[in-house]
């Protein structure tokens, strides 16, 4: 007889695998060869919210899909058999499992604040028709990503270059490390916690799951009512009594456990799946647990939350100096209404400039890439970042289109004369000139008359830029050798992207 569970496992494992390695395929800067965001373009929920925000096709339409009508077919196979998030979900289980019957069947039970995933779809999906774009913070795909990108792949960067890695720098390691390590551990109060409360991709899986042609059904005749299906029921979708199918996770694990086989797979026809049900099928739930009640809180909650994100973004403002964003970024806006902060972008980066943003933006802007220049710089022939965006947050370049259309510009730098070396102490610095990419360079020096406290005049060679050769890659911060704050540093000023930040107020002429 055919185990189900070992299917199941060999396809989590082999997906879960792909993923791992893809992103690491990502840190090799292998994007030409692998479709390294595949499993981001797996997400209908990151998908829609980009249709519905920016009225954006991106690539990765077709794959999305076919998810969703594969569920309508299914069930919430993705969540029980592909998703990678889903999977260490049910590693977590195995790991947390209570050790006795009752705890088991308890833990196992549906329970309301299961309706919880839906109020946050709702959120989301509200959001994205103002161009708020909040499904990446909890899309599965994007939080799995983002974790792999700046916590695990830091750290096992750090053990093979024996702790000289320079990827242990993003600065929101801990935090969402913390995040992660808590989801996981969030399984010792119930199984699956993320799957069953809060993940919106999978209730909006869920929606699409109310009565799939392939589903789990129980034979009332030969159910003996043992429970072993509800115990280990990895859904919380309560087999034993009225099957929950937009619950149901398809893991088939009540029907391998059941010793009678009265639980297995049934099909219905086109007609009969839109005309009736059949008898086999008589105990089954196949709505969403969802009451008027539920979607008045959901809309309450919506509401709330982009009245309080547009004011924040009023209130706080777009600062230039601390927002610098990847060549080939759209306009601020734009920008933030695709971006799905899933760290593509950040894990493709060779120079480890790119960041996710923790206090540099508002909490709009939570986790999008910026650059830090105090850790790396933007490098002259490098287009990477804008390959592998899967929304199209960063558009798609070519090193000849970034040099030629000036897509390259991201912002300009400044000397601050008061910390400058030649300036201020007058000893001579020749390091900003000497890393400055453009051709001709945008620092260039000049001979200026310095006079120290001897009075002794002596003739050092000043820095300069010049902003209109002046790209912002940030080369000459990033190797100032003054410490603490650097002399000469790059602000979002006069960058490509938007009007709105030219270095004069008035237009030049």
């Amino acid at each position: 007889m055919l185990n189900y569970r070992r299917v199941r496992r060999i396809y989590q494992i082999t997906f879960f695998a792909l993923f791992c390695f893809l992103i690491y395929a990502g840190t090799q800067s292998w994007a030409s060869r692998f479709e390294i965001e595949l499993f981001t373009f797996l997400s209908p929920l990151s998908v829609i919210s980009n249709i519905i925000s920016q009225h954006n096709i991106t690539v990765g339409l077709m794959l999305a899909v076919a998810v969703v009508a594969l569920t309508l077919f299914f069930g919430r196979f993705f969540c029980g058999w592909i998703c990678p998030m889903g999977t260490v979900q049910h590693f977590a289980t195995k790991i947390f499992q209570p050790t006795t019957k009752i705890q088991r069947y308890e833990k196992n039970t549906y329970h309301k604040s299961h309706k919880i995933k839906y109020i946050l779809l709702i959120t989301f999906v509200f959001c994205s028709f103002f161009g708020v774009i909040l499904s990446g913070w909890l899309d599965p795909l994007s939080l799995i990503t983002r974790f792999s990108v700046t916590v695990v792949a830091p750290m096992l960067n750090l053990i093979i270059t024996g702790g000289v890695s320079q990827k242990f720098a993003y600065n929101v390691t801990i935090i969402t490390g913390i995040i992660f390590v808590g989801v996981f551990l969030l399984n010792i109060y119930m199984p699956r916690l993320w799957c069953r409360v809060i993940c919106p991709l999978g209730a909006m899986l869920s929606l699409f799951s109310i009565r799939p042609m392939f589903r789990i059904t129980r034979d009332n005749d030969k159910c003996i009512h043992c429970g072993l299906c509800h115990q280990h029921c990895q859904g919380a979708a309560e087999p034993d009594k009225d099957i929950i199918h937009s619950e149901c996770l398809m893991c088939m694990t009540c029907i391998d456990i059941c010793p009678t086989q009265a639980i297995k797979i049934t099909h219905s026809t086109c007609r009969q799946h839109f005309t009736q049900r059949q008898s086999v099928d008589s105990d089954s739930n196949y709505g969403v647990q969802l009451s008027r009640r539920d979607f008045i809180i959901s809309g309450i909650v919506a509401i709330f939350s982009l009245g309080v994100l547009r004011n924040l973004r009023a209130v706080i403002g777009r600062g230039f100096d601390k927002r610098i964003r990847p060549p080939g970024s759209l306009a601020e806006e734009n920008f933030l209404a695709r971006c799905i902060r899933c760290g593509q972008c950040i894990n493709a980066c060779p120079t480890n400039v790119l960041q996710p943003a923790i206090g540099e933006t508002d909490i709009e802007g939570l986790w999008t890439p910026i650059l830090n220049m105090r850790i790396g710089y933007c490098a002259y022939d490098c287009v990477k970042c804008s390959q592998v965006c899967p929304t199209g947050a960063i558009q798609p370049l070519t090193i000849e289109k970034k040099h030629a259309q000036q897509f390259g510009r991201i912002g300009t730098a400044f000397v601050d004369r008061g910390r400058c070396l030649p300036w201020a102490f007058g000893r001579e610095c020749l390091v900003c000139q000497e890393v400055c990419p453009t051709s001709p360079k945008a620092v260039y020096f000049q001979y200026r008359k310095f006079i120290p406290e001897n009075g002794l005049e002596q003739w050092i060679k000043m820095p300069y830029v010049d902003p209109q050769r002046c790209i912002g890659c940030g080369a000459c911060e990033y190797n100032c050798p003054v410490q603490d704050r650097p002399a000469i540093y790059v602000t979002a000023i006069g960058e490509h992207r938007s009007s709105n930040r030219k270095l004069l107020l008035s237009s030049e002429k």
